[in-house]
């Protein structure tokens, strides 16, 4: 998970609430047959790089019923009148399907639920009596991350965990239910099982185009690799699984994210 900054309104969903306050999100949906949803859906992608808002899969290239829109706090709380969640741009983040979908994976390989992530993962935990519903003191919230990499890589496993130095330095200002922010970024894990076989597998992948690029830059001598893969992977918005791609470069990537003003 990394930051994601919004852009500001107006866009289709601000206009809409702003006319119809009380709407729903399924009133939103089908406006002008889904165009306007599409739209926005769309300009969330731009925002996140093209990337899910949880697992930093690649998710702006693929067919449309292998993207959607996740509300953080639930739409459906109505507890308070001021508030409609289901209409607030701040509660929305695009987001890959998580596993849920037939043609995602292999039904052989990656049973479900274990292989189920990010929202999809999340709403079977709520679905199980294992997490509230109105869950977001559990997780972090990508807007309010530092530009800083909270996470750590178990290369052996493609495992993610927290980074404690990271952590120790960071001040979350969402609310949590842990006094350590380790143990917030380590349960942020859990709860959208970003370390399932089938996500740990494509940071596995990542890492050996990683080790791949630089066998070849050694096998040819090339001593600018470190300076030249950054530029590659970070010059644009954004490749997938940007985190592991970070962590693997490790100060070549702070490096060039400071010199580009990196800021999520």
């Amino acid at each position: 998970m990394k930051k994601i900054n919004k852009s500001l309104p107006p866009n289709d969903l601000t206009v809409f609430s702003n006319a119809q306050p009380q709407a729903t999100w399924q009133d939103f949906r089908d406006l002008n047959q889904s165009a306007d949803y599409k739209q926005l859906r769309a300009k969330m992608l731009v925002d996140q790089g093209g990337l899910c808002a949880y697992c930093e899969k690649k998710i702006d290239s693929l067919s449309e019923n292998l993207q959607r829109v996740e509300h953080f706090h639930p739409k459906s709380d109505t507890s308070n009148p001021a508030i409609n969640w289901a209409l607030d741009w701040q509660n929305v983040f695009a987001v890959c399907t998580g596993g849920s979908q037939k043609d995602e994976m292999d039904s052989q390989s990656y049973q479900r639920p274990d292989n189920l992530s990010c929202d999809a993962y999340k709403d079977h935990l709520i679905s199980a009596n294992k997490l509230p519903e109105t869950c977001e003191a559990h997780l972090l919230n990508p807007l309010l991350l530092s530009p800083h990499c909270l996470f750590d890589l178990d290369k052996r496993t493609g495992r993610l965990k927290a980074n404690s130095n990271a952590c120790r330095a960071l001040n979350y200002q969402g609310q949590n239910q842990f006094a350590l922010i380790e143990d917030l970024v380590e349960n942020t894990i859990k709860v959208l099982n970003l370390n399932c076989q089938r996500l740990c597998d494509d940071r596995l992948e990542v890492l050996k185009q990683y080790n791949q690029e630089i066998a070849r830059a050694i096998k040819q001598n090339n001593s600018d690799i470190f300076k030249q893969l950054p530029q590659r992977w970070f010059s644009k918005k954004w490749p997938s699984f940007f985190t592991t791609r970070r962590i693997l470069l490790g100060k070549h990537a702070e490096d060039y994210l400071q010199t580009i003003a990196y800021n999520g």
